[in-house]
């Protein structure tokens, strides 16, 4: 078969025959349909990004969406020609206080899982991906969508389990910071989905926010920030018609941590704050106001299966679209171009990989 393998030490990239992968108790061969791309595909294969990369030479890529071809010894559910979604996060299942896990074709995530990143260090840019059992999702009832738009179910399930985390309920306001990035903008429609009465949209382009608009149907507001933190904070609580219930950060990259902070100070008391972003600088935390407020901090990492499972249902059910995402497809022999195209991704964009069928 043919598979991208990439060379950490070389830093080079090929597309090369290998040998199909054997089947292994307690796992599952895929046959692969359409693989998304992240927007730093690109940094991530100069070596550019502190990751714990797989050993050398592997194949990345991430989520994807194929077929059963044959399963292991051991698993009981999954079936030959069922078509599931690939879920990187995978988490040891052992009985302990903090099992060791890693995405899959892309880094370690905790400090001991260098065995878990041996044992499966291939990713899903290949005809056939050999996964644990455990990460496959089924997308039973879901046949009537193209492998390409199933694909984009990785641009949600972060930001969905993230508003998960943070208890969004039916009816509640929620501030998205970030939201004219590519999973602030997906976490705007998720939590649309979820029944989010208001969602007061953040970012610092109005353009991209003003598209969220549109889709909100009346339930999204626009708010380009300034930087200054008890201006945003205010004009926030004035979109919102009051303080908000949930706040949440996805904003990329950020140089400080003002507009985080704003999202903190237009909380109602007993409000919550999730942070899901990529920000690497300080963030001060004010403790007389945290304990005044009941303001609550919660730091969120990816997504559970049964934040995949219950994005699902929604998709099923007509509550979640794939369609508002604007999807450019590129043949899986000319990747290279696919990740240049992933690296100008903005907002509702979406990059895939598609498969020869």
């Amino acid at each position: 078969m043919k598979a991208w393998m990439f060379n950490r030490s070389e830093l080079t990239l090929a597309l090369q025959e290998v040998a199909q992968p054997e089947l292994r108790a307690g796992a599952a061969l895929v046959r692969m349909e359409a693989v998304p791309l992240l927007s730093y595909t690109g940094n991530y294969l100069k070596g550019d990004l502190p990751y714990a990369y797989p050993p050398s030479p592997f194949t990345p890529g991430t989520n994807g969406i194929g077929r059963i071809v044959a399963v292991g010894a051991g698993v009981q559910q999954f079936k030959p020609g069922q078509r599931v979604a690939l879920n990187p996060y995978w988490i040891a299942n052992e009985a302990v206080a903090e099992p060791p896990q890693v995405l899959i074709g892309l880094t370690a995530v905790s400090h001991d899982s260098a065995q878990m990143l041996e044992e499966f260090r291939h990713g899903s840019l290949r005809e056939v991906a050999d996964v644990p059992a455990s990460t496959p999702l089924p997308l039973d009832g879901l046949d009537h969508l193209s492998a390409e738009r199933l694909a984009l179910l990785a641009k949600f399930v972060v930001p969905f389990g993230g508003l998960r985390r943070g208890r969004l309920a039916a009816g509640e306001t929620v501030a998205i910071n970030g939201a004219s990035g590519y999973f602030g903008s997906a976490a705007v429609l998720a939590a649309l989905a979820l029944g989010a009465a208001k969602v007061i949209a953040l970012g610092r382009r109005a353009q991209a926010l003003q598209q969220l608009v549109a889709l909100g149907k009346g339930r999204v507001v626009p708010l380009v920030l300034t930087g200054d933190i008890g201006a945003d904070a205010a004009a926030i609580r004035e979109a919102a018609g009051g303080a908000i219930e949930l706040a949440f950060d996805m904003v990329g990259q950020a140089s400080d941590a003002n507009s985080t902070l704003a999202l903190l100070h237009s909380l109602r008391r007993g409000g919550r704050l999730v942070l899901m972003g990529s920000m690497q600088a300080p963030l001060p935390i004010p403790y007389g106001e945290m304990l005044l407020n009941n303001w609550e901090l919660i730091g969120h990492f990816m997504y559970t299966p049964a934040d995949y499972l219950a994005l699902l249902s929604l998709l099923r059910a007509g509550l979640l679209s794939l369609d508002e995402v604007d999807l450019k497809t590129f043949a899986f022999s000319d990747l290279p171009a696919a990740i240049d195209h992933a690296a100008q991704m903005q907002g509702l964009q979406a990059t895939v990989a598609l498969m020869a069928q």
